[in-house]
């Protein structure tokens, strides 16, 4: 270690980098991805928001009359795993047109779970799918639950390391925004409140109509550009999307609301 490494931080005496909790890793930088039918790409599964990775064995018990002081023995036998995972559903995006053509067709899917902050893989294994519900209830936004069943072993990547570390062209997932609807000061006119208010340099654009369907992440938006103020002409009844971009008009972070107008 260095002259300059040894006095850094004023030797780490209160920005201790090598910590636990420095070392922690953030659950909304691990993405589900899968490769498609041919494997040319690997998608990360748009819209997604929770991710469980089940890992058990069976136990085996090994008691004989002679163990030792009357407790049970046993031991490790067959492992499984699967995969639980959900989120806002996407259905124009080529990822959940590869799960639904898996699901229909009964056929396995190759998945892998990234670190999308370090870009390195972690999981990597074959995958059958069980399950695959839809919700789409009146007052909220349509979603997603998948769950993967493993076929034969999953690999840990931080041990067992591929090269090349492939990770997906768009390794990211839409965030979610809580939009309300209010009536505005003049007939025909909405209020709108987003959380969590964007920021920086990012921007804000609207979508009405009957049906608005999900943006894909990193989807350019072409929709109309609003301040996150301004009131909206929207008709009562309609459903209206507020899409937050970063400064090129990429999709960040999306959410829906029905519209409430004055009358």
């Amino acid at each position: 270690m260095n002259k300059l490494q040894l006095f850094a931080y004023d030797n780490n005496d209160y920005c201790d980098f090598s910590a636990t909790a420095a070392k922690a890793v953030a659950g909304k930088d691990i993405l589900l991805a899968i490769w498609n039918s041919d494997g040319s790409e690997l998608l990360a599964i748009s819209g997604q928001q929770g991710l469980t990775i089940n890992r058990s064995a069976d136990s085996i018990e090994i008691t004989s009359k002679d163990t030792k002081g009357g407790w049970k023995s046993k031991i490790a036998g067959m492992k499984e795993w699967s995969i639980d995972n959900d989120g806002i559903y996407v259905n124009n995006d080529q990822s959940h047109k590869e799960l639904s053509q898996a699901f229909n067709n009964g056929e396995p899917v190759c998945i892998k779970v990234i670190n999308n902050k370090t870009k390195a893989g972690m999981f990597g294994g074959l995958a059958v799918i069980t399950d695959y519900p839809l919700e789409a209830p009146y007052d909220d936004s349509m979603t997603y639950s998948l769950t993967l069943e493993g076929m034969g072993e999953l690999v840990d990547l931080t041990i067992d390391p591929v090269d090349p570390d492939t990770m997906p062209e768009s390794a990211g997932s839409l965030g979610s925004l809580t939009v309300v609807s209010v009536a505005g000061s003049t007939s025909g006119k909405t209020n709108v409140y987003v959380n969590p208010a964007k920021g920086g340099s990012n921007k804000y654009f609207y979508r009405t109509g009957s049906n608005v369907e999900y943006p894909s992440y990193g989807e350019v938006i072409s929709a109309t550009a609003w301040d996150g103020t301004a009131e909206i002409q929207a008709i009562t009844g309609n459903e209206i999307m507020i899409i937050e971009t970063d400064s090129t008009g990429k999709a960040l972070k999306a959410g829906k609301a029905t519209v409430t107008s004055k009358a």
